[in-house]
């Protein structure tokens, strides 16, 4: 019997309830939506940690933050760590990545000779490099965010080949609009469809697709092919034909509790200062800005928001266009029913809600837990798995799938198939989670999740929490953790934390840059 594929596709900071498969009436996403009516979709599916190269480092080796070393942007993933990649094509798999990966830091200088790097592409050994990449046999890279992308990497030199001075059109000075002088990341990108990187991707992605059947050989041989768009990562700026498609006065407002933030830990609003221009505070690397670019909504216009919003959504069906054509392309070269496709985020993004954007150390739902889609041989149609799964249990599960068990030692997730196939509905008790701060080094946090509550403690600051009832409050916007009534549950869970999580915000790993 041949052993299955496996087509994973990641985006970047996007909400789970931005899909129309798990109940969003604005979202367009019939190509995504497929993967959960033809199979399963998680409703409780969490990243240890809401930051890039952490959750993007556990996804591929079913490893927490800390143990893989990777527990913050700036980072890198050292190469001894074991990954699904490496011992897929250790096994006889093709293996590919196309689009961001993100698991080597962005600003590392040249001496360290790492492709996820800008400086790594002014080196003339980078001319004709395509791997290998921690366990990837090739990669066709992108660097950074939609409007750094023509800087560096494998789609910024295909960019300036194919049309030589289009890059600019992912700047906001080519928008056919300003943007907001409240929030100067959102504009509607002018580059043409067919030169934007997620259009490229799709395109590279359904190219290898078409490669692994030309002959019976090639056919033969089993892939695994990872597809990771950049977006809906802000800056919030669409090209225009799907920004048109979105009314952003017809945009729900941001979820907000009356005075919400008063019962939360209070550095909300100390995490990136009001400036002129958001972006060129972010993209100055400031060593003294916390990672996340956590911002409150204070200073933002109820337009402005409406707009990342429709932007977003905007970013999304692009994805979704490109997601159906991947999905077409395995059914034209007859590998659906010998295929698993799996989509998930690395995180997700605040969008406003408790009066914050994008993420950081907060740990709400909205950025910690994601959309994970999965179908396949053995997955049934149409399952919705309500249980405490995590980015932890990814490589255990393609390698349970391939038939490759027990390959990574010390893993700390487990194989999801019981799940996917009937088989078992008690899989976890608890999900765990820590934030690693980059600067602020008293905001480290460990969280606990139950099926009815999330904790979060600040090992630094006892007097500090937060306490949500899940099944009351699922959009955590009234913080339990001063009520007296609920002290005994808090020193309980507390109890789990440090007997099953202890605190530990020191992994020893090197801080190379900013990000």
């Amino acid at each position: 019997m041949k052993r299955p594929n496996f087509v994973f596709i990641c985006t970047d900071q996007q909400r789970s309830d931005s899909l129309g498969c798990y109940g969003n009436s604005i979202a367009r996403t019939p190509n995504i939506d497929s993967i959960a009516h033809d199979g399963a979709r998680f409703d409780r599916h969490i990243t240890p940690m809401q930051i890039c190269s952490p959750s993007r480092a556990t996804m591929i080796t079913g490893l927490l933050p800390r143990h893989h070393g990777l527990a913050m942007n700036g980072m890198a993933l050292s190469e001894s760590v074991l990954t699904l990649p490496t011992v897929l094509s250790e096994n006889g798999y093709r293996t590919h990545g196309v689009g961001k990966q993100h698991l080597q830091p962005l600003l590392a200088p040249a001496d360290r000779n790492m492709p996820d790097s800008r400086a790594f592409w002014n080196k003339p050994d980078s001319v004709d490099w395509n791997g290998p990449y921690y366990g990837y046999q090739t990669v066709d890279l992108l660097l950074g965010e939609s409007d750094t992308a023509h800087l560096a990497g494998h789609y910024a030199n295909w960019l300036n080949k194919t049309a030589p001075g289009e890059w600019c059109k992912l700047l906001p000075e080519s928008a056919h609009e300003p943007a907001p002088e409240d929030l100067d990341e959102i504009w509607q990108s002018a580059m043409p469809i067919e030169l934007h990187y997620n259009t490229w991707i799709s395109d590279l992605a359904v190219s290898f697709l078409h490669s692994m059947a030309i002959t019976d050989d090639e056919r033969e041989r089993p892939f695994y092919l990872f597809i990771s768009y950049p977006d809906p990562h802000h800056p919030f700026d669409p090209p225009s034909e799907y920004a048109a498609r979105y009314d952003w006065q017809a945009m729900p407002q941001p979820a907000v509790a009356n005075r919400e933030r008063e019962q939360i830990p209070p550095y909300c609003g100390d995490l990136y200062s009001w400036s002129g221009s958001f972006r060129e505070s972010y993209w100055a690397a400031d060593e003294g800005l916390e990672a996340g670019a956590l911002l409150t909504t204070d200073h933002i216009s109820e337009s402005s928001l409406q707009k990342a919003i429709a932007y977003t959504y905007a970013m999304i069906e692009m994805i979704d266009d490109g997601v159906g054509r991947i999905l077409a392309a395995l059914s034209e070269n007859g590998f659906v029913k010998d295929t698993v496709v799996v989509f998930t985020s690395d995180h997700g993004e605040y969008l406003g809600d408790h009066g914050i954007l994008h993420k950081g150390p907060a740990s709400y739902r909205q950025v910690t837990e994601v959309s994970m889609l999965m179908k396949g041989p053995d997955i049934i149609p149409g399952l919705c798995v309500g249980d405490l799964t995590g980015h932890v249990d990814l490589t255990p599960t393609i390698l349970d799938f391939a038939g490759i068990r027990d390959t990574i030692p010390a893993r700390d997730g487990k194989s999801l198939r019981p799940l996917l196939t009937g088989a078992s509905t008690d899989f976890r008790e608890f999900n765990f989670g820590e934030y690693h701060p980059t600067t602020r080094k008293d905001l480290y946090n460990q969280t606990i999740q139950t099926e009815k509550w999330r904790l979060t403690r600040y090992p630094k600051h006892p007097e500090w929490g937060e306490l949500f009832n899940l099944e009351e409050d699922p959009g955590e916007h009234f913080n339990l953790f001063q009520s007296p009534d609920l002290r005994s549950l808090v020193i309980d869970l507390s109890s789990i934390l440090e007997q099953q999580f202890p605190p530990e915000p020191n992994i020893g790993n090197e801080v190379i840059c900013k990000w």
